[in-house]
């Protein structure tokens, strides 16, 4: 379970309260206790900094050609977060595990924007593509 509360108004700390007194108790119960971090909020990327993501996935997907092959966007997206920001691995509803590459959701703005010039760097001077 992961859930997010950002303080900004009174009524966002009354949900949190909420959440909590309606779950603590029953968690604990199951040998699932709850944790709570306190830290300061980071925004998370902008609606332009993700349509300039896309932007320039879809450019490397019609520019860019590997051992005689293009690949899809989504393809290029799951090549762009294993390279320039880490793996997971997933637990599976089969009981299996993949390894793939870390959400960009992850970032905060200062490190989307971060990974987005590492992005244009790739796709100029390695794959070859015209932004």
């Amino acid at each position: 379970m992961l859930r997010t509360f950002v303080l900004r108004t009174d009524g966002n700390a009354k949900a949190l309260w909420g959440f909590l007194k309606s779950n603590w108790a029953s968690c604990a119960q199951q040998g699932k206790p709850l944790a709570v971090t306190v830290s300061e909020h980071k925004s998370k990327r902008s609606v332009d900094q993700n349509k300039r993501l896309h932007a320039i996935l879809q450019a490397i997907a019609e520019q860019a050609w590997v051992g005689g092959k293009q690949y899809p966007m989504e393809t290029w997206k799951e090549a762009a977060r294993r390279r320039l920001i880490g793996t997971e691995e997933v637990d599976l509803p089969d009981g299996t595990r993949m390894e793939r590459g870390i959400s960009t959701t992850t970032l905060d703005v200062a490190a989307f924007s971060e990974m987005m010039d590492r992005l244009e760097a790739w796709a100029v001077t390695e794959l070859g593509v015209e932004l």
